[in-house]
């Protein structure tokens, strides 16, 4: 099992962001190459909203666009080190300004199996 601390690393801080047609947030790999092989499950919840779960959005990894509903063991992301992975989601109105608890429910990977992790950080706009 990896450290739930070491995971929240990944995480950049302050990107957590309303964009014109939602929000985004990023993450950089500086732990292990690994290779997701399922769709990324997302919970964000906050004080204006109880709890929304995300599954279908974009990541743009790199610069190359994937749905996250269509990785699965045959159409992997590939996630290197020193990768850079935006989670483009998309929403009717902007999220609050205000501090969320972002929980990953899951995150399988070939390499280390399933890596779910919490973290808290505050909405800013883009």
């Amino acid at each position: 099992m990896v450290n739930e601390d070491l995971l929240r690393t990944l995480f950049v801080k302050k990107s957590l962001v309303n964009t014109k047609n939602g929000f985004s947030m990023q993450m950089k790999n500086s732990i292990s190459d690994a290779t997701i092989i399922d769709p990324i499950k997302v919970e964000i919840s906050g004080e204006t909203i109880e709890k929304e779960k995300y599954k279908d959005f974009i990541i743009d990894l790199d610069g190359k666009k994937i749905k996250n509903s269509e990785i699965n063991e045959n159409n992997p992301a590939k996630f290197f080190v020193k990768s850079l992975a935006t989670l483009i989601f998309e929403r009717n109105e902007p999220l609050p300004v205000e501090k969320y608890n972002i929980r990953f429910t899951k995150l399988l990977t070939e390499e280390y199996g399933d890596i779910p992790f919490t973290m808290k950080e505050r909405i800013r706009e883009e």
